[in-house]
């Protein structure tokens, strides 16, 4: 196991352990002395309105319409089929919250979030035969075959950029749950349970591209010693898992002067309707001289079996979600905070892999996201 892997899987604990203790009481100061602790063990007993009332306003819940906007930054673990399956990788993502409590402390919370990462691909440049092209279209809008012509706009010359992929993922969740407000605890944390749906789709891509050179001839006609052809094959494969089910959770927040700690926990268990699509792509070109600066293309071929190759499967999937934050009031209505989030779906997802280089039917894997949060709150 990798320094960096062994390093977030240990940043999922503490993040659990800092949100468990929604579900046991209440920690007095949580910027106080290490291990300086006054839970509130007598669940069933009357509540202090009195010591509730010595509450100044700023450290009461609030109630009616609230919003909170994140950007994350998590690690995504890569797929089990790749060698490096020990390692992850990073992805920028956004995370909504929109909900409501009411003054009878019942209400509702609804969530999304989204995320276009990590793309990470194993790179390899390659030269082509004819190493320069004088009439560049270079048009990303121009039809397939004069675009792969093109010269690279980075190098300027005629060249595949080989990929490998190594982690390209995609997540997007919505969630609806419903929620109630406990009574506040002693000192003025606050319970919150709830149960609710969720709907999530996790994407995977797999891309593994292969080059190669041969005196073969597009045309059919007998090969000369002059003509070469150069192949680029691309092997792709998009996975797609749809996820409905229910979850089960809490928030716990507390304050202290200008700050409100919190932590929550959402355990999940859903139906996962996977997809897989498997392409091959080849492009070949075919010259009528050895490799050089304006060797003459004497014929092209562009094949795709895109849309030909269907499979699909279903799972069960579980897992859990911990978020521990801390945010400091900047108005009554308005807070920055910053926290750590973990989610991890322990078992039924389907990972991106092609066939000859890698197990393309392990469709139980496991996906762990780790990292760090920072947004703002408005009336929470």
């Amino acid at each position: 196991m990798s320094l960096l892997n062994l390093t977030w899987r240990v940043i999922a604990a503490v993040t659990v352990m800092v949100a468990s203790p929604a579900a046991m009481g209440q920690v007095h100061h949580p910027f106080g002395k290490p291990m300086e602790f006054d839970p509130d063990w007598q669940f069933f007993a009357p509540v202090d309105v009195d010591s509730i009332m010595e509450l100044s306003p700023r450290n009461r819940a609030n109630e009616g319409w609230f919003a909170t906007y994140d950007r994350t930054y998590l690690w995504v673990s890569r797929p089990s089929t790749e060698q490096s399956s020990n390692d992850g990788d990073f992805g920028w993502g956004n995370r909504f919250d929109l909900g409501l409590m009411t003054d009878k402390r019942s209400g509702w919370l609804l969530s999304f979030r989204n995320m276009g990462g990590p793309n990470v691909y194993d790179r390899t440049y390659q030269e082509r035969i004819d190493r320069f092209n004088a009439n560049d279209v270079n048009d990303p809008n121009a039809p397939v075959q004069p675009f792969l012509d093109a010269n690279d706009p980075q190098l300027g010359t005629r060249a595949y950029i080989l990929g490998d992929s190594l982690n390209v993922a995609g997540l997007t969740n919505f969630e609806i749950n419903k929620t109630w407000r406990r009574e506040p605890f002693r000192y003025g944390g606050v319970f919150e349970p709830m149960i609710g749906f969720k709907y999530a789709t996790f994407k995977d891509h797999a891309l593994n591209q292969t080059y190669s050179r041969t005196t073969a001839t597009i045309t059919g006609a007998a090969p000369t010693a002059q003509e070469q052809q150069e192949e680029l094959i691309s092997y792709e494969t998009h996975i797609t898992n749809q996820m409905f089910g229910g979850q089960l959770g809490a928030r716990y927040f507390t304050h202290y002067q200008r700050w409100t700690v919190s932590g929550e926990f959402r355990a999940f268990a859903m139906s996962n309707f996977q997809n897989r699509e498997f392409a091959t792509r080849t492009f070949q070109t075919q010259y009528g001289a050895p490799p050089g600066i304006g060797v003459a293309t004497t014929a092209t071929r562009f094949d795709s079996s895109i849309g030909t190759v269907h499979s699909s499967n279903n799972e069960f999937v579980f897992g859990f979600e911990a978020r521990a934050e801390a945010a400091y009031q900047i108005t009554k209505y308005f807070n920055l905070r910053a926290g750590v989030d973990v989610l991890n779906f322990a078992q039924g997802i389907w990972r991106g892999a092609n066939p000859l280089f890698g197990d393309a039917n392990v469709h139980d894997a496991d996906v762990q996201m780790a990292g760090f949060t920072f947004g703002v709150t408005l009336n929470r």
